[in-house]
Formats: structure tokens, C-alpha cells, sequence
């Protein structure tokens, strides 16, 4: 019994100076320059939306990216989002507003989050409905250097 507890207590001490002495460092928040750009492939990605450029919005994926809708649905790869935008542009017309709250990049991996506000018109009856919540967009830097979305996640509520 008592080296049950000597060997618990060894292993107690070992993993926490291992913890102590871990190399893991968080990611630096983007730097003025990322943030910007950032920024503009978001306001790039509303532009597409609400003029209905569909082949620029799903260009704007990786091939295999992915989009989870507020309900939980995920739409994946290049077909499933073109049919996706086909049905938004053609059901609604949008007045998309972001607040973005973090952007951080690490290698060729990045991320934005933040909130949303958004107008829905829906085109056949012109009722409006408001909509809000959160966003995540993790994009992916591509062997050209161009930044794509590779997965993009909405929660929120439409009123």
C-alpha cells in the first residue's frame, strides 16, 4: 500500500514539472497587417453574398471546405456549396454586418470570430427578418498564397 502511494506521488511530481516545462505557446493575436487582411476577405465574402456572385463566394473555399449552418447542417466541397448559394441568393437578399473580435494566424492556418447582424429580405414577399449571432471562419493558406476558407461556422437566431 505504501508504495502504491509513493509511486502515485512520483507520478503526481513527474507529469507536474512536465506540465511546467511544456513548449506550448498560444498564438499571437494577428498583427495590424493580417488583421487587415482579414478584414477584407470578409468584406469580400458579404460583397459576393449580397451581389450574388455565386462562383466568386464558393471560389472563396478550399475545395473541401466545409460550411456548418446555425441549425448544425454541414455543407462540404465545391458542388454542395455552389447548390447552397444558388438556394441563399435566389430565397434572400442580405444586408450583412460582422464585428469581428479575434483573428489569430498561426503558420498557414487562421481564424476570425466574432458576432454578426444580419437583414434577410426574402425576395418572393419582401418580409424582412432580422438575424444575429456568432461567426468562425477558419481559413487555410493555399500553396499560391492565397488565403480560402476552410471551414466556416454560424450560430444565431433569425427573428
Amino acid at each position: 500500500m505504501r508504495r502504491n502511494l509513493a509511486v502515485s506521488a512520483i507520478l503526481a511530481w513527474v507529469v507536474s514539472i512536465a506540465a511546467a516545462q511544456s513548449t506550448y505557446q498560444p498564438a499571437q493575436a494577428a498583427s495590424p497587417a493580417a488583421a487587415k487582411v482579414f478584414t477584407q476577405l470578409r468584406q469580400e465574402w458579404a460583397q459576393n453574398l449580397s451581389e450574388k456572385k455565386i462562383d466568386a463566394s464558393v471560389a472563396e473555399y478550399t475545395a473541401d471546405g466545409e460550411f456548418i449552418q446555425p441549425d448544425g447542417g454541414r455543407v462540404r466541397g465545391t458542388v454542395a456549396l455552389h447548390k447552397l448559394y444558388e438556394s441563399i441568393t435566389a430565397t434572400f437578399d442580405s444586408d450583412l454586418v460582422f464585428d469581428s473580435q479575434r483573428i489569430e494566424v498561426s503558420g498557414d492556418l487562421a481564424y476570425d470570430s466574432g458576432t454578426y447582424r444580419e437583414t434577410l429580405i426574402v425576395r418572393a414577399n419582401d418580409k424582412h427578418q432580422q438575424s444575429q449571432g456568432s461567426y468562425l471562419t477558419v481559413y487555410r493558406r493555399n500553396s499560391a498564397g492565397a488565403w480560402l476558407i476552410v471551414e466556416q461556422v454560424w450560430t444565431g437566431t433569425v427573428q
